[in-house]
């Protein structure tokens, strides 16, 4: 979070369907045979195909064919590897919690979800159509959240734009944006997946593309991916990470990939200075979505790593091609803060997303001070170790200041303190 649509594609461009309809099939769905595993087999292969009379078949109703139409052609832009639908739950007619399993090429490290509830009716014969589907509201049993709703549920035209690793979504009349800041988001992609490419850190989950959802329309921006009351008026962007599909208590991997929302109504985006704005956050939100995969977080309790890990680690990537502003902006934001070898860097999460702004921000600044340090004493691939590890088992922190950094976590912090009191002078002292 800064305070999540990117795919790592190759090529630059607008992706658009084939074979698009320009009115609805009105056949009757009476007049085909359905069981439910048949309809969602018809689905699938309806976006496989790129077939929207395909895809419409299942529907009965006007209003329902004309959700389903909008839906339908906001997916096929997408580049899925795999993309179908399928029960929650076992049962009958009525409300159906349904899953829209996913996955990105070239993005997703595997498949994810997003819950539907589809309304089911049958005839007689116990064949089965669709009369109407919305967005989840609340997460069937167990599961985190439902993840909706995406772009392609909120957008009555979806633009995809397509650069290097990155694959951008936006609202279509928004397109000419989407495409001025798409080389810098490319680009700050590029920079990050290739910083971690050359420490030498393990690479085996590492999540090389992403997909970002530019929205400058606030009240838009905090729909995606999370509901109605999950709202933060100092976020500028958010990754969102999604856990993989059925994934069980004792897979290695739990989380298949991540979306990031910015709002580019804020300055990164509108300033003078907005190429370099632009990039920045791109750098920091695909920091985080970079290493989400090795999220170990599941079952009735999770733990998360700390809040400086996963902030301090991004703010790190964000600041890494200037680290002289970033100190120019740490003088300036720690002066008269006040500080001593009692410090340490904010680690719940709720304390670290202050309300205030700038406390908040000192938060951020703290953080990535402390991978500024690690990185210039112990290296990146020491430092990106680190927070692989972390990711993966956050219970066992001071095992990793042990066996990547070959300190103790009480040394290191001893260290650190020395290390921010020569670089930012003017904070206010006490111990």
């Amino acid at each position: 979070m800064l305070g999540i649509c990117l795919v790592l594609v190759a090529g630059v461009g607008v992706i658009f369907g084939r074979n698009i309809l320009t009115s609805h099939d009105t056949t009757p769905a009476e007049a085909y045979d359905w069981s439910r595993d048949k309809v969602y087999d018809t689905l699938a292969k309806g976006l496989k195909d790129k077939d929207e009379a395909e895809f419409l078949r299942p529907f009965e109703g006007e209003q329902a064919k004309d959700r389903a139409q909008k839906l339908y052609r906001n997916l096929v832009k997408v580049p899925f590897k795999q993309a179908r639908f399928e029960d929650l739950a076992a049962g009958g007619q009525g409300g159906m919690p349904v899953a829209f399993v996913h996955q990105i090429e070239g993005i997703d490290v595997a498949p994810v979800y997003e819950q539907y509830t589809f309304t089911f009716a049958q005839k007689p014969s116990h064949e089965q159509y669709i009369t109407g589907f919305e967005g989840a509201t609340e997460p069937f049993q167990g599961l985190p959240g439902t993840f909706y709703p995406a772009p392609w549920d909120v957008y009555e035209d979806m633009t995809v734009v397509r650069q290097g690793r990155v694959l951008i979504v936006a609202d279509r009349k928004h397109q000419e944006d989407t495409e001025r800041f798409a080389p810098y988001i490319s680009r700050a992609a590029d920079e990050d997946v290739q910083a971690w490419e050359r420490s030498g850190a393990d690479q085996t989950q590492v999540s090389k593309g992403a997909v970002i959802v530019l929205e400058p329309e606030r009240e838009v921006y905090e729909k995606f991916y999370r509901g109605p009351d999950d709202h933060d008026s100092l976020e500028a962007g958010a990754n969102m990470a999604l856990p993989k599909h059925q994934a069980k208590y004792e897979d290695k991997v739990q989380y298949g990939g991540s979306r990031i929302v910015m709002d580019s109504s804020l300055s990164r985006f509108t300033s003078p200075s907005w190429r370099e704005g632009v990039a920045e956050i791109s750098r920091h939100e695909i920091g985080h979505a970079m290493v989400a995969p090795y999220n170990s977080a599941r079952g009735a309790l999770p733990v998360y790593p700390d809040a400086w890990v996963s902030e301090g680690f991004a703010g790190y990537m964000e600041a890494r091609a200037d680290p002289k502003k970033a100190r120019r902006d740490a003088l300036w934001s720690l002066r008269g803060h006040p500080f001593g070898s009692w410090y340490r860097p904010q680690d719940d999460v709720e304390a670290f997303y202050d309300k205030d702004a700038k406390e908040r921000h000192a938060n951020y600044v703290f953080s990535r001070l402390t991978f500024q340090y690690m990185a210039r004493k112990y290296g990146e691939e020491a430092t990106f170790g680190f927070v692989a590890a972390e990711y993966a088992d956050p219970v066992k922190q001071r095992e990793h200041f042990r066996k990547y950094l070959g300190v103790s976590r009480s040394d290191f912090w001893d260290a650190w303190y020395r290390f921010v009191l020569s670089e930012i002078p003017g904070m206010r002292l006490s111990d």
